[in-house]
């Protein structure tokens, strides 16, 4: 799926979301930051970031949503992991 949705950048992403999750879409990391928890395979906050995803409306565990909301990030970021923790 990572390589479905970041084409060019799957690569990144497959890197990304190894060291973030371990690609688990049920990873939780118990470690709030605010009011959030990063969760599924990229590890998005949940809810703050999650809200601001075209996937709002859909889990974050679902494998699906949460690496095409990871996508919107990234490409919202101007092409950019800075907001995860673990880089390419």
């Amino acid at each position: 799926m990572i390589n479905q949705v970041f084409g060019p950048y799957s690569g990144s992403a497959m890197r990304v979301a190894q060291c973030e999750s371990g690609l688990n879409p049920n990873a939780t990391n118990p470690q709030p930051v605010g009011n959030s928890h990063a969760e599924g395979v990229f590890q998005i906050l949940y809810p703050s970031t999650w809200s601001t995803t075209p996937y709002a409306g859909s889990s974050p565990y679902n494998a699906w949503a949460n690496i095409n909301a990871a996508h919107s990030i990234f490409v919202r970021d101007g092409y950019s992991w800075r907001e995860w923790q673990c880089q390419p």
